[in-house]
């Protein structure tokens, strides 16, 4: 799942570019023949100020590094939705499995026992309920908080423990769909941060040329 947040074409064709090797090194390789031969033909610099040239370098790579770590993050968050996603899907349809299976013991199983007619109804409108919301709402659906509303009434066939379990499977669901959201909240990315992660190879690349003409331009001096 990606969920990267992209403002317009440009940005898009900048991560399709540093996503490809080939670029990268076509960056690299022209930052080292520009830097060849302004500081080294055309401007060769001193030995103090090759020193300070370090910080360029040392710099830029840094920059390249904060990409790398928003990309980490960004793994991670991808990471923790999928998880959430699916402890999600799985409570939702446990609870489905729930309805299904009492709807059909109290309505199939016991439909003739007059007894178990209030518990027919009500799983028949707990089921109706369920399938309409799953029909109409997209992933995660928003099961609302007073759906199990009835079922601590008079309901032949439903004990303690069979309420207990329903309810747990309710709560559950609406803990991992908010767990799921807030996943998704924390995986989205600012344009910046798009930037940034599209930046870094570039950047990087453009950081090693300086370094390399730094060498070049030192012992060029020194032999």
């Amino acid at each position: 799942m990606v969920l990267i947040v992209t403002k317009g074409a440009p940005v898009d064709r900048l991560l399709e570019a540093s996503s490809d090797p080939m670029w990268v090194l076509l960056v690299f390789g022209g930052a080292l023949t520009l830097c060849h031969y302004f500081f080294i033909k055309k401007y060769p610099l001193t030995l103090k100020r090759w020193k300070l040239v370090e910080y360029m370098w040392v710099g830029l790579a840094l920059v390249s590094i904060f990409g790398i770590i928003e990309e980490a993050r960004f793994y991670r968050s991808n990471i923790s939705i999928e998880r959430s996603r699916g402890l999600a899907m799985d409570k939702i349809t446990a609870l489905e499995n729930w309805v299904d299976v009492y709807q059909e013991y109290a309505c199939g199983d016991n439909g003739d026992d007059a007894g178990y007619l209030a518990l027919c109804r009500w799983m028949k409108v707990k089921g109706s309920d369920l399938q309409l919301i799953l029909a109409n709402e997209v992933f995660p659906v928003d099961l609302p908080e007073n759906f199990l509303v009835g079922i601590d009434g008079e309901l032949k066939g439903l004990g303690k423990p069979d309420r207990a379990i329903v309810k747990g499977l309710h709560g559950d669901y609406r803990k991992a769909r908010e767990q799921y959201l807030t996943a998704v909240r924390g995986g989205r990315r600012s344009h910046f941060s798009v930037l940034i992660v599209a930046l870094a190879p570039m950047i990087f690349a453009i950081a090693i040329a300086i370094k390399f003409t730094k060498v070049t331009g030192e012992y060029l001096l020194t032999k």
